[in-house]
């Protein structure tokens, strides 16, 4: 939203800004490695400052590599300047090289690291935007592929669904799960077909589950609905000419 022609063009068609942390990274000092294969979750730092330039719910970035997006992982806590619980551990091949690797500057690699992000200021201006009666558009896999399978979901589809049936009951939310079918992808002016799929509407027991603190239990259900509903609008096909025939009535 900060750049002038994207960002000009975002405000004209009603986007909702939102932070990413991997936006926000600087250089952390120091280098970082995997001192034990058994436990994957500690990360030992060389001349680090983990106390001070870290956080829980930060994340630590790895460098990019061949052009790739640099391998990320959000940290669980701090133990020291130099030691680092990770949430996560790096599974990637790159990542996992990057971190056991013998240098002349020493072991391991130099890192990035980024803030944790609190995301409030995103999900208020959502539900105001559907208490108002307005449509929020997301693809809620949480990135960007062109591979025309679906990835598993993130949550935030459905803590706004929940968020704002919760503030206001009587908004009459629906989701609507919209399919993209497409073939050479990369080809301009290739073909593609989009299929909108039956509203889904949240069930009320949902969205009591969701008032009354069971968050993670209510977002989990309403996910696997939103997912079924996307899979009946995602149909993997080799040609235009099949999909027709797999999605005509």
């Amino acid at each position: 939203m900060r750049r002038k022609f994207i960002g000009w063009l975002s405000r004209q068609v009603g986007a909702v800004p939102v932070a990413r942390a991997q936006d926000m990274t600087t250089p952390g000092t120091g280098r970082i490695y995997l001192p034990d294969l058994e436990q994957p979750l500690k990360i030992r730092g060389i001349g680090t400052q983990f106390t001070e330039e870290c956080m829980v719910g930060g994340l630590l970035v790895l460098p990019s590599v061949g052009g790739r997006s640099a391998a990320s992982s959000e940290i669980a806590e701090v133990l020291s300047d130099d030691e680092i619980l990770l949430k996560k551990e790096f599974k990637a091949t790159t990542a996992f090289q990057q971190l056991t690797a013998e240098a002349a500057e020493g072991k391991g690699t130099t890192f990035k690291k980024a803030p944790k992000v609190d995301q409030t200021m995103v999900y208020d201006a959502v539900f105001h935007r559907l208490n108002e009666g307005g449509c929020v558009g997301i693809f809620p896999e949480g990135g960007s592929h062109d591979r025309t399978e679906l990835l598993p979901l993130k949550a935030g589809v459905a803590i706004m669904a929940l968020g704002a049936l919760a503030a206001n009951p009587n908004c009459d939310l629906r989701i609507v799960p919209v399919g993209m079918n497409y073939f050479h992808a990369h080809k301009f002016r290739s073909r593609a077909v989009i299929e909108f799929g039956t509203p889904i509407e949240v069930p009320k027991e949902l969205v009591e589950q969701y008032r009354a603190g069971e968050k993670r239990e209510a977002v989990k259900s309403l996910l696997e609905l939103i997912y079924n509903g996307l899979l009946a609008v995602t149909v993997t096909s080799p040609d235009y000419d099949t999909l027709m025939v797999c999605i005509s009535p």
